[in-house]
C-alpha cells in the first residue's frame, strides 16, 4: 500500500493504517469518510458504493471510495455485521486553526464483538465477544458483554475439556472469537480434536488478511481473530485484571487456581478497552461458573425445538421465546432469552422464580403495575455502557433519567412481597434521588440528538452559560440598550452603536458632535463626516457576543461531559438497579404468560421421575387453528427410561418429543408450564436427534449428519439426561436402519453411564419387541383410527404398539396421483403378508451379507459410535433379507415345487400368469 507521489494526506493515512492492519480504515474528509487502497476495493464491493481514485492523472492512481459523515453508522454497520473490523479515524483539531495538515487519530474500532452503537444491536440479544485460551489439557473461554458489562468466564481440563469449552461457546454464541494465534490450525478446524466431536462450522473463503480483499473467517458465526502469542501471559494477564477491578488478588471472583480463565478474561477486557480507546469502567464484576450452573442445550437441540428461531422460513412460524417474552424491556428480553437458553440446575433458585412468577401471577394489579411501568423504562443497562465508554448521546441521558424516575413507584408496587425473590429485588432497587435530581437539573427534558446542536442544557443549571445565551439571543436589545446609554451619558442624541465585517461593533459620532466625545472614547476610524469610536465596555460586549455561539457550544459540551462523568462515577448503583429491573420485566413477562396460556406452576424435585398430565406444545397451541389435544408423559430412570413411540405419519409423534422437552425447558428457566400439573427433576442436559438435514457444503450426506448427532449422544448423555430420537435410521437402506436403531436404543437402556430418559419415536414397529425384551422399555401410540376409508389422526398418546403407520394415506392427503397410490396399496398388500418372516431364527437360517449394510454400519463407526452399537446392528442387518426377495422367493418356491410334467400348456400359462402378478 503505497503511493509513489503521496501528498502529506496520504502519508496520514498510511501511518494510520499501519496502526490498524486489520480493520478498514474510515478516514474523516470533511462531511466523508474515505476508504484508500484496499481497503477502498473491499468497501465498494460489500457496501455496493462506487469505486472512484484520486490522483487519476498520475501513473498511480489510489483506488478511493466514501460514505456521508451523516450516514456512516448504517454503512458501518453493515460491514461489521459482515465480520470486518472499522477503525473510525476522525480529524481531532480544528481545521480552522490548523497550521498545516489537520490532525486525525484513531478514536474508536469497531468489530462484530464490541458494538456499543444501536444500529449494531438487537434489543433482545446479548452481543458476545469471546476469547479461547488452552495450555496442556486446560481450556478456557471467557464473554464479555461490551455494550452491557456482563462478564464471565469458564476452563475445563482434561481430555473432554474441548468438547466442554465448544459447548459453552455454541450456548453463548459470540460475535467474535479471540485466540492465540498458535492455535490458529485448531480454531479453524472447529475444535474437531476426537472422531465423536462435531465441529463448530466454519464459513471461510480465505485466511487472507482483510486488506488483501479476504472475506473475514467465520466459526459457528463469530469472526475469527488471532492476536500474538505474546499477548496471553499469564503475569500480565492478572495484573491486568486486578488493575482494571481495583482489587489485591482475583481471589474473590473465584478464580484461584483458574490461571487459563484470567489469560481468556484478561484478553477479551484489554482488546475491548483498546477498541472502544476508553476505560470501560462499567465492566466492574467477572464471574465465574462452571458447567454444573446450567442445563446445556447445544445448536442442534436449539434448533430442533425451535427455542429462539422457527425451521419455518414463509415468515409464519413462530419460536418459543415469541410465545414467552412478553417483555417490555431489551434488558428483560435479553435475560429471559438468557434463562431460555441456559435454565438453571440450582433447585433454589428455579424454585425462587417460580414463587415470583406465582405471586405477580395471581396479583393482576401488581403484574400490570409493574409492566406499564417498564413501558416508560429504557435499556439502562446499554445507557450505562454507552455512558462509560463516552458515546453517550444528551437523549441517552435523558433516556436514563426518565427511567430511574420509575423506580420509586415500582418499589412501591412491591412493597408486602411475599416471594423471597421479589422480596431480594425490592431491597436491590436503588432509587437513585441523587442521580435523577442532577440529570433532572442539568439536561433538557427533550434534548436534541447531537451536543453540537445546542439546547442540550437546562436554563439555570449554569449563570455563564444563561448570560451566553442571552447575548446571542437578545443582541439587538442589548445594543439598543447600550446606545441609549451613551446617548445619555453623552449627551449626543444623534449616536449610533453600529457593526460592519472589518472593524466589529463600534459607536458612531457625527463631525458636530466630535468635540462632546467623553474622555474614554477609543477612536478606530475618521470619515468624512463622522467619526467612529469604541470603549472598553464595547469592546467586552463585543467579544462576548462574537464569540457566544462558539462559546456556547464549547461550554454545553463542558457541562455535559461533567455531568456524565458524575453520572458515570455511579455506575455500580446504576447496574444493580438496571439488573433488578431486568429480572423483574422477566419474570413479570413470564407471569403474564402464564395467566394467557393458562400455564400451571411445576413441582421440582432431586429425583429422577418426568410426570407431565396433559402437557401441552406451548408454540403449536398458540396458533394451532383448532384444539390442541394434550398427552401425558411418564418417565424415570428404571422401569419407565425407554419410551418406544409408535404412530402414523401426521399422527403428533414429534410433537410428544418436542412438547416433553420444552416443558423441562421452561420448568428450569423458572416458568411455569402448560399442562394439567407436571412433577421434573432437574436435567443437565437435552439431546435431540430429530428430522432430516444434511451439510452439502462439508460432504455430509443426511445419514452422516444423523449418524454424526446420534454418536455424540451415545458418548456423552448420562442418566441425568433427556434424549429425544425421531425416526433414527430413516436415512439409509430398511433394514440397515432397523438394525442400527435397534442397536442405539439397547445401548440407551444397558449402558449405566448412558442410560438416559429417552422418547424414541420411530416407524420401524420391530422395534416395539424392545419392550418386551428390556425391564426399562415401554411402547406407547399415536392413536388414529379409519371413518368411512378415511384415516382420522386422535394425536393422543396411549400405551401400545401401532399397527399401520397410514402412510399411504398422508401421501392421498399430499396429492400424489390416484394410480401412484393404488400400486403403493398393492405392494404393501404383498409385503403385509411375509411381515413374520423378517426376522431370522439365531441360528441364522435367512442369513444374507449384503454389502449395503456392511456400508451403513461402517458409516456409523466412523462417526464415532460405540463397537457394541456397531456390532449390534451388524448382527441384526446379518439376519435380515431384503422383504421383496422374501416375498419373490415364494413365487420361486411355487415354481420349483409346480409339477410341469402334468400340466397341459393352458395350465402352464395360468401358471405363469398367476405367479408373474405375485411377483414384486
Amino acid at each position: 500500500m503505497t503511493a509513489t507521489n503521496s501528498t502529506p494526506m496520504v502519508r496520514q493515512y498510511q501511518e494510520l493504517k499501519s496502526r490498524h492492519p486489520g480493520a478498514l480504515l474510515f478516514f474523516r474528509l470533511g462531511d466523508f469518510y474515505e476508504l484508500f487502497f484496499e481497503d477502498a476495493v473491499v468497501g465498494s464491493r460489500e457496501l455496493q458504493i462506487t469505486l472512484t481514485a484520486r490522483h487519476k492523472e498520475r501513473g498511480d492512481p489510489i483506488p478511493m471510495c466514501g460514505v456521508p459523515h451523516h450516514s456512516v453508522a448504517n454503512y458501518i454497520a453493515k460491514l461489521v455485521r459482515k465480520g470486518y473490523r472499522v477503525a473510525i479515524c476522525e480529524q481531532t483539531e480544528d481545521p480552522s486553526k490548523a497550521k498545516k495538515l489537520v490532525r486525525r487519530e484513531v478514536v474508536r474500532i469497531v468489530t462484530p464483538g464490541t458494538p456499543i452503537d444501536p444500529q449494531l444491536l438487537e434489543p433482545g440479544e446479548a452481543t458476545y465477544l469471546s476469547a479461547v485460551f488452552a495450555r496442556g489439557e486446560s481450556v478456557a473461554v471467557a464473554f464479555l458483554d461490551v455494550s452491557t458489562g456482563e462478564f464471565r468466564a469458564t476452563q475445563a481440563n482434561g481430555v473432554e475439556a474441548w468438547d466442554r469449552i465448544a459447548a459453552d461457546i455454541e450456548s453463548y454464541a459470540p460475535r467474535e472469537l479471540l485466540f492465540p494465534a498458535s492455535l490458529g490450525p485448531l480454531m479453524r478446524a472447529g475444535f474437531r480434536t476426537s472422531a465423536h466431536t462435531e465441529p463448530l462450522p466454519l464459513n471461510s473463503t480465505s485466511n487472507e488478511a482483510i486488506q488483501e480483499k479476504a472475506a473475514p473467517d467465520v466459526l459457528g458465526g463469530a469472526t475469527l481473530t488471532a492476536l500474538d502469542d505474546w499477548l496471553w501471559l499469564t503475569d500480565d494477564a492478572e495484573s491486568l485484571l486486578i488493575k482494571h477491578f481495583g482489587v489485591r488478588s482475583l481471589d474473590g471472583f473465584g478464580l484461584t487456581g483458574k490461571p487459563e480463565a484470567i489469560v481468556a478474561a484478561a484478553a477479551c477486557l484489554r482488546y475491548a478497552t483498546e477498541t472502544q480507546r476508553a476505560s470501560a469502567a462499567h465492566i466492574n464484576d467477572l464471574v465465574y461458573f462452571e458447567p454444573q450452573d446450567h442445563l446445556v442445550l447445544d445448536n442442534i437441540t436449539v434448533r430442533n425445538l425451535e427455542l429462539v428461531k422457527p425451521l419455518g422460513s414463509d415468515g409464519s412460524a413462530r419460536s418459543l421465546i415469541d410465545v414467552i417474552d412478553e417483555t417490555q424491556t431489551g434488558m428483560g428480553a435479553r435475560l429471559l432469552r438468557g434463562w431460555l437458553l441456559r435454565p438453571s440446575l440450582r433447585r433454589p433458585e428455579v424454585e425462587a422464580r417460580h414463587g415470583a412468577v406465582a405471586e405477580l401471577n395471581a396479583s393482576n394489579m401488581k403484574r400490570d403495575g409493574l409492566r406499564t411501568s417498564f413501558k416508560e423504562v429504557a435499556d439502562i443497562e446499554r445507557l450505562s455502557g454507552r455512558l462509560n465508554l463516552g458515546s453517550a448521546t444528551p437523549r441517552d441521558l435523558a433516556a436514563l433519567g426518565r427511567s430511574l424516575d420509575r423506580t420509586p413507584g415500582i418499589r412501591e408496587l412491591l412493597q408486602n412481597s411475599q416471594s423471597s425473590l421479589l422480596q431480594v429485588l425490592h431491597e436491590s432497587l436503588d432509587e437513585l434521588a441523587d442521580v435523577r435530581e442532577l440529570i433532572a437539573s442539568g439536561i433538557e427534558d427533550e434534548p436534541p440528538v447531537k451536543l453540537i446542536d445546542g439546547g442540550v442544557i437546562k436554563s439555570g443549571y449554569s449563570s455563564e452559560l444563561d448570560e451566553l445565551r442571552s447575548l446571542s439571543r437578545d443582541a439587538k436589545q442589548t445594543i439598543a440598550a447600550l446606545e441609549a446609554d451613551e446617548r445619555s451619558r453623552t449627551g449626543i442624541s444623534t449616536l449610533r452603536i453600529r457593526y460592519n465585517n472589518v472593524f466589529g461593533y463600534f459607536i458612531e459620532v457625527s463631525k458636530a458632535n466630535a468635540a462632546r466625545v467623553p474622555a474614554d472614547y477609543e477612536r478606530r476610524q475618521t470619515l468624512s463626516n463622522a467619526e467612529r469610536f469604541t470603549t472598553a465596555a464595547l469592546k467586552e460586549w463585543e467579544s462576548k457576543v462574537l464569540g457566544a455561539e462558539e462559546r456556547i457550544v464549547q461550554l454545553e459540551s463542558e457541562i455535559f461531559s461533567l455531568i456524565c462523568r458524575q453520572v458515570a462515577a455511579e455506575t455500580s448503583r446504576i447496574q444493580a438497579t438496571a439488573r433488578a429491573l431486568a429480572c423483574l420485566d422477566a419474570l413479570a413477562s413470564l407471569a403474564e404468560t402464564a395467566a394467557r396460556r393458562r400455564y400451571v406452576r411445576p413441582v421440582m424435585h432431586d429425583g429422577d421421575e418426568v410426570e407431565i398430565i396433559h402437557g401441552r406444545h406451548p408454540v403449536i397451541e398458540v396458533f394451532l387453528d383448532e384444539p390442541f389435544i394434550p398427552n401425558s408423559v411418564y418417565l424415570n430412570n428404571s422401569t419407565d427410561r425407554l419410551l418406544i413411540i409408535t404412530g402414523p405419519n401426521m399422527g403428533g409423534k414429534s410433537t410428544v418429543l418436542r412438547q416433553t422437552a420444552v416443558i423441562c425447558i421452561l420448568a428450569q428457566m423458572g416458568s411455569f408450564v402448560p399442562a394439567e400439573s407436571a412433577r421434573l427433576p432437574l436435567l443437565d442436559r437435552i439431546w435431540t436427534r430429530v428430522g432430516a438435514s444434511d451439510d452439502l457444503a462439508r460432504g455430509r450426506s443426511t445419514f452422516m449428519v444423523e449418524m454424526t448427532e446420534t454418536a455424540a449422544i451415545l458418548h456423552s448423555a448420562t442418566p441425568r439426561s433427556l434424549i429425544l430420537l425421531d425416526e433414527i435410521g430413516r436415512g439409509t437402506a430398511t433394514f440397515d436402519g432397523l438394525s442400527i436403531a435397534w442397536a442405539v436404543a439397547e445401548y440407551l437402556h444397558d449402558s449405566p453411564e448412558h442410560c438416559a430418559k429417552t422418547l424414541f419415536a420411530t416407524h420401524y414397529h420391530e422395534l416395539t419387541e424392545l419392550a418386551e425384551r428390556l425391564p426399562g422399555a415401554q411402547n406407547y401410540q399415536i392413536t388414529a383410527t379409519e371413518r368411512e376409508g378415511e384415516v382420522v389422526f386422535l394425536h393422543r398418546l396411549e400405551r401400545g404398539r401401532a399397527s399401520k403407520s397410514y402412510g399411504i394415506e398422508v401421501a392421498r392427503l399430499a396429492g400424489l396421483p390416484p394410480a401412484a397410490l393404488e400400486r403403493a396399496r398393492e405392494v404393501l398388500q404383498r409385503l403385509e403378508r411375509y411381515e413374520l418372516d423378517v426376522f431370522a431364527d439365531e441360528d441364522g437360517e435367512l442369513k444374507v451379507e449384503r454389502a449395503a449394510a456392511v456400508g451403513s454400519t461402517n458409516v456409523i463407526e466412523e462417526q464415532g459410535l460405540s463397537k457394541a452399537v456397531t456390532r449390534a446392528a451388524r448382527r441384526r442387518v446379518a439376519a435380515q433379507s431384503s422383504l421383496f426377495d422374501l416375498a419373490n422367493q415364494r413365487v420361486v418356491d411355487e415354481l420349483r415345487t409346480a409339477r410341469i410334467e402334468d400340466m397341459t400348456a393352458d395350465d402352464a400359462k395360468e401358471l405363469i400368469r398367476e405367479l408373474k402378478k405375485k411377483l414384486l
